[in-house]
């Protein structure tokens, strides 16, 4: 028979079937735990894979639109279940870098100590299977701070704005459509 918590008082056949119950429920939650998992993407099952096009430049950076390609294929491969292939894709996105401009940010006195990288991108993401866009933005911002006194360069800055960017597209393409 089973005791209660405050001595040696016997449980009513009541209490016994509801702390059972109570045990059976706190098992089975913890087992179960384990067997859910997230994906982290709320795109529709039929996309499997996904091809990256080539991005237009229209800018006078010409190695940014690789960077950003190459973001956007390790970014997609990371955070969703989508799958880069070069053709016949379930989905495809296409971009546009539209402008860079590397200002100023802040001073002291008339030294610069920190430098603003900013790009800005337009993302075309289609559905194949069924021919809707499911995502489509003609301003996508991605920006980047350097400061050169950190030993920090330009380049720290394009690395942090192609960040940003990949970012805000893999969040509004594979998580918030």
């Amino acid at each position: 028979m089973l005791m209660s918590l405050r001595g040696n008082r016997k449980l009513r056949p009541a209490s016994r079937l509801r702390l059972a119950c109570m045990l059976l429920l706190a098992s089975l939650t913890l087992i179960l735990s384990g067997c859910y998992s997230f994906s982290g993407s709320t795109l529709p099952p039929h996309l499997r894979t996904l091809r990256v096009f080539p991005l237009e430049n229209r800018t006078l950076e010409p190695s940014m639109p690789d960077r950003i390609f190459l973001g956007l294929q390790n970014g997609y491969r990371s955070r969703s279940s989508l799958r880069p292939v070069n053709t016949n894709a379930d989905a495809e996105i296409h971009g546009t870098l539209l402008q860079y401009s590397h200002q100023p940010q802040s001073t002291s006195g008339a030294n610069v100590t920190t430098w603003r990288v900013d790009i800005l991108f337009k993302a075309v993401f289609v559905d194949r299977v069924r021919g809707d866009t499911l995502y489509a933005d003609d301003r996508i911002p991605g920006y980047g701070f350097y400061t050169p006194d950190a030993g920090e360069t330009e380049e720290t800055g394009r690395t942090r704005a192609i960040e940003s960017l990949v970012k805000v597209v893999l969040d509004n393409t594979v998580l918030a459509w």
